[in-house]
């Protein structure tokens, strides 16, 4: 995704569907990163409401039961447990799915689960999946947009573990912390509920002040 592809993303669309509607891997040789060598990892600041994407709005009409609210609650695994089990789901999707170069228009583009071929967001998408599918809680699998350094939209799952959020990226062959990637932080989907999506970190910060802003003189 482009700069523009960005601010078409994220342009007012869709609203009411938000509600109702039902690369290859790079090899990351430094260790250092690795969370199990860092305490670096916290929590990824979250505040307002936001639009979700409408690529997820579309891949949520094509794979209903991923974006359906979890009927009951889930614990995590046992921590040394989780952090195999993230490895094992990270480094087995990136080399399972080529990468391919799809289209970013909105009205176009299709995330796909468990494709030959893909990008970010079928990588992302996938691995949310299939930590679903080993019992893990909807509630600490979150799909999120950042910006690279190089200014590009990508798409990576955050996992909330007790003591801080980790990302599995199709960038990067180790479970890092968010904090150490380097990223512009846009939006992630809430935890209260998977169709919902909130603005996060400092992009989040400067939306929350630019409301602020807009309505304090309505009572001044």
């Amino acid at each position: 995704m482009t700069g523009d592809d960005m601010k078409l993303l994220f342009a007012p669309m869709l609203a009411t569907a938000i509600a109702f509607a039902g690369s290859a891997a790079k090899a990351d040789a430094d260790a250092s990163t690795d969370v199990s060598r860092t305490n670096r990892a916290a929590f990824i600041e979250e505040f307002d409401n936001t639009l979700a994407p409408l690529q997820f709005v579309k891949f949520c009409m094509n794979y209903r039961i991923e974006c359906d609210a979890e009927a009951g609650a889930q614990a995590l695994p046992p921590a040394d447990r989780a952090m195999e089990m993230l490895r094992e789901v990270n480094t087995s999707v990136n080399e399972a799915i080529s990468p391919l170069r799809k289209s970013t228009d909105p009205m176009a583009a299709h995330w796909k689960v468990s494709p030959a071929a893909g990008d970010c967001n079928d990588y992302a998408v996938t691995k949310r999946h299939q930590l679903i599918a080993r019992g893990w809680p909807q509630s600490a699998l979150r799909l999120a947009v950042v910006l690279t350094d190089g200014g590009r939209g990508h798409l990576v799952l955050v996992v909330r573990l007790p003591d801080g959020d980790v990302v599995l990226d199709n960038l990067a062959r180790n479970v890092r912390p968010w904090n150490s990637l380097g990223y512009t932080w846009i939006s992630m989907q809430s935890s209260a509920n998977p169709r919902f999506w909130v603005a996060v970190g400092s992009h989040g910060q400067r939306l929350r002040a630019t409301r602020l802003a807009s309505v304090r003189p309505q009572f001044q």
